[in-house]
């Protein structure tokens, strides 16, 4: 009878729960309501290494999280957290007791006496001292700790073990000391900024071996391929070593070059250090290391002691899930005084605890006597975007991801593609067969064109394969003339970049492996024929993903140049035209006119708001750091297939910014805290959820009627009157006053 009125009481408790009526708290003062070991804290820290040309390096800090419950005035309770790392508590297992919120009245008592004592001038010798010390961690003892069974770091990495709490001893008038779950510990891990994402294919009690950290590989992303012609035009000239490259252009590109050397490192922790905006002891609502309090000093700001932050005396909590499941990802805590610590969760357990941050944030959001309070709770925000029905393009969910069957039926007996919009269609809005991309790829990059045979195809594929014999034997010339000290920097900037890109891709792992000799020859080729551009950092990831799937040296090559022929670093239609600058005015107009909140807040913030620096990365680097591989290879393809637009790469950074900067409007966030925020975001956003919004953004603007003529030419692709001006009458264009003293095209007489 019992177990059934504990049923109907927990249903009583959900049932109220869901309708926001919920007045209680599973936790008492003092009581752990969440433990978890493997959490880990990013720290930048300098680098001894040289091979690397490095001076910074993310570091992996393990630790072991708990989360308690302490007696609150205004809320009746709220949550102490408490992360201590596993490098601490492998040198000294019974620091694990640092982390229990019993005894905290022994500890204040002996913290007040030996202020008192220290006030009244009394030296005291360093045994006197260390005695003191062990007074306070007594005060804090959860379990005794087996020494022996933690392990020893090696040079081989090995299975951890666990350390294995005795069974808890009866503590003097508090009942039965907190039980201690078994931790794994896991020794500080160098990492690079790219292996950092969550891997949902590893094991929660697996150590990972993973490569240091080094400037350098990230990939970029096309919106489309070049024509034939076109390449080959620029093929011919740019083959020519005699012709100068244009001042300005190598301006532009050497500004490039130098951004994405800079992107390529950056995390939301390397920018938080640079700015000084690092979650410390010093902040607001955080409880500083009791040895270093004791000593009468605040401790240093790192994670080689005790973290301990009061969440209710946090100005936001911020959950961002990066796996489908809902488990791993990160919290981002930002402090009254615009400081920052972000946690991540490697290894699952983030759905369990933003379920018990939600059930404290309904208390906490109602005052004493249970009445709501008057302003919506922002305190606490749990991400899961989703996006209206109203807001998705009406073919959205109609189309399946191209199959086998279907590829087969688009083409006719001889091979040719006869509806290629249609296909195009279907690869924009479902994607296509992972298996097809060999395939398919080509065609989008426009090194085949949709209409040639295959008869046509396998001619052009030869012809190709001897033009890149030539390209081939002129690098090779070149590496040999009065250039060759130059060529010799740009030779070690693309082997030093290629041995670290896509390392856990089984088709580049090992040593001497031939595919990462295959991929630096392409580059190579690629930076002799194109001298004005030659190596740029970000390229060698760029084309790994190409190489690994297309596996053909020559076809991948031609692949890449139709790539990076409508990259930021391809040739301007305009000789004194800066790429960047037309994205960015493009991009400034659509949020104008698709999220006028946020514009508004950056007009407001003035200075280098309407800049979208946060956005550089973004275009540069082709959301290649913003989502996972498999997620940003759909985006490029819906990208590469050219419908509607040819600059669908701006309606997807207009979604990223209209699902989740409504936060940055709410928080009316600065700009530095506004550039952070979207760094944090990387590798933590829905991939599906931003292209839908994308693709209806698109379609809605295709829709209206009326445009600013800033925006001419955004959705002026080869299939607009096609898909558009059959059946409804032609976009008109207003003037918007921001053409200087050149006349506007579309002013009306």
């Amino acid at each position: 009878m019992s177990a059934l009125g504990g049923f109907i009481k927990k249903a009583q408790d959900a049932l109220s729960n869901l309708r926001g009526g919920s007045n209680f708290f599973d936790g008492k003062n003092g009581d752990v309501v969440y433990s978890k070991n493997n959490v880990c804290v990013h720290e930048v820290v300098k680098s001894e290494d040289s091979a690397t040309g490095k001076d910074e390096s993310i570091i992996h800090s393990p630790g072991y999280l708990t989360v308690h419950c302490q007696q609150d005035e205004d809320s009746g309770v709220t949550l102490i957290l408490q992360w201590l790392p596993n490098s601490t508590l492998h040198k000294n297992p019974a620091s694990i007791r640092s982390v229990s919120p019993r005894g905290q009245s022994d500890r204040s008592e002996t913290l007040t006496n030996l202020n008192r004592q220290k006030q009244n001038g009394e030296r005291k010798s360093e045994r006197e001292e260390a005695n003191n010390e062990r007074a306070i961690v007594v005060g804090l003892t959860i379990a005794e700790v087996d020494v022996s069974d933690v392990d020893t770091p090696t040079d081989t990495p090995q299975r951890p073990k666990s350390i294995r709490p005795h069974p808890p001893k009866p503590s003097n008038g508090n009942g039965e000391a907190l039980f201690v779950p078994s931790i794994n510990v896991i020794p500080n891990t160098p990492v690079s900024a790219r292996n950092s994402i969550d891997d949902e294919d590893e094991d929660d009690d697996v150590v990972v071996t993973v490569e240091k950290v080094e400037k350098g590989s990230t990939s970029s992303l096309s919106t489309s391929g070049a024509d034939d012609s076109d390449r080959e035009e620029i093929e011919e000239s740019s083959c020519d070593d005699s012709e100068d490259p244009d001042e300005y252009q190598s301006i532009v590109l050497d500004r490039y070059r130098k951004e994405c050397g800079s992107l390529l490192s950056s995390t939301p922790e390397k920018y938080a250090s640079d700015a000084g905006m690092v979650l410390n002891e010093n902040s607001q609502g955080v409880v500083g290391s009791v040895m270093a309090i004791a000593r009468g000093r605040a401790p240093p700001a790192t994670s080689g002691s005790l973290f301990s932050v009061n969440l209710g005396k946090m100005r936001s909590m911020r959950v961002f899930f990066s796996d489908p499941e809902h488990t791993c990802g990160q919290i981002v805590l930002a402090s009254m005084d615009s400081r920052y610590k972000i946690l991540h969760f490697h290894h699952g357990g983030l759905d369990k605890l933003s379920h018990l941050f939600e059930q404290w944030s309904a208390i906490k959001a109602r005052s004493v006597n249970g009445s709501p309070s008057p302003q919506p709770d922002r305190h606490l925000i749990v991400w899961q975007p989703s996006v209206s029905k109203g807001e998705l393009d009406p073919e959205d969910g109609l189309y399946d991801a191209v199959s086998h069957p279907l590829w087969k039926a688009y083409k006719n007996g001889e091979g040719a593609v006869d509806d290629s919009l249609t296909l195009r269609k279907a690869i924009y809005f479902a994607s296509m067969d992972a298996s097809l991309r060999r395939e398919i790829w080509p065609f989008l990059l426009r090194v085949y064109p949709w209409e040639s045979t295959m008869e046509e195809r396998e001619a052009k594929k030869n012809d190709l394969f001897l033009e890149y014999q030539t390209v081939k034997r002129r690098r090779i010339k070149k590496s040999n003339t009065t250039m060759k000290a130059e060529w010799h920097d740009i030779e070690n900037a693309i082997t030093k970049d290629v041995v670290r890109t896509d390392r856990r891709n089984p088709f580049y792992e090992g040593e001497d492996n031939q595919n990462v000799i295959t991929m630096k020859n392409i580059l190579l080729n690629y930076a002799a024929a194109h001298p004005r551009i030659n190596y740029i950092q970000g390229m060698s990831d760029l084309v790994a993903p190409l190489l690994s799937i297309i596996r053909d040296e020559s076809e991948t090559y031609w692949s890449f140049c139709g790539l990076m022929q409508t990259t930021l670093f391809a040739s301007p239609s305009s000789i004194h035209e800066n790429l960047m600058e037309v994205n960015l005015e493009y991009l400034r107009e659509l949020l104008k006119l698709l999220v006028p909140d946020f514009f508004s807040h950056l007009v407001s913030l003035k200075g280098d708001a309407l800049q979208l620096i946060f956005v550089h990365r973004w275009i540069l680097l082709c959301f290649k750091r913003e989502f996972p591989e498999h997620d940003a290879l759909h985006i490029w393809e819906a990208c590469w297939s050219r419908y509607r637009t040819s600059h669908f790469h701006l309606f997807i950074c207009v979604a990223i910014i209209a699902v989740y900067g409504k936060d940055i409007i709410t928080q009316k966030l600065p700009h530095d805290e506004m550039l952070l925020y979207f760094a944090s975001l990387a590798n933590h956003m829905d991939a599906k959820i931003v292209l839908k919004k994308a693709r209806g953004l698109l379609y809605s603007v295709c829709r209206m009627e009326r445009l600013p003529c800033t925006l001419a030419g955004l959705v002026d692709s080869d299939d607009a009157s096609e898909q558009w001006h059959s059946h409804r009458e032609m976009v008109q264009y207003e003037c918007t006053q921001m053409h200087g003293d050149e006349p506007c095209p579309f002013e009306t007489k």
